[in-house]
């Protein structure tokens, strides 16, 4: 009887094959996660540009506020002491009209 030896099997296309799986594995997960922090970014700043339009809103409407007749006399008279002139208080010269020449 003659025993014979298992003919040796080259496990190293196996070892490669592992490694080039490994290294995409790892390209997918760094990549996914790359995907992901980036949404995370875009998300916090698109809540940084709805705050800060929100911000632009009000101050518009503060704005608009601040420039009305009604409030900007309030102010006057509360603040600068102001009050409104009586009629007749202030006279205009006439416009000059078409026939008089001007000097």
């Amino acid at each position: 009887m003659s025993t014979r030896l298992p003919a040796r099997i080259d496990v190293r296309p196996f070892l490669v094959a592992i490694a080039v799986a490994a290294a995409l594995a790892f390209f997918y997960l760094s990549q996914s996660t790359r995907v992901a922090a980036t949404g995370y970014e875009i998300d916090s700043l698109e809540a940084t540009l709805a705050r800060a339009r929100a911000d632009q809103q009000q101050l518009i409407w503060a704005i608009g506020q601040a420039r009305s007749p009604a409030e900007i006399t309030k102010r006057a008279q509360s603040k600068l002491h102001l009050v409104p002139l009586e009629e007749g208080a202030v006279t205009f010269a006439p416009a000059p009209s078409a026939s008089q020449p001007a000097d």
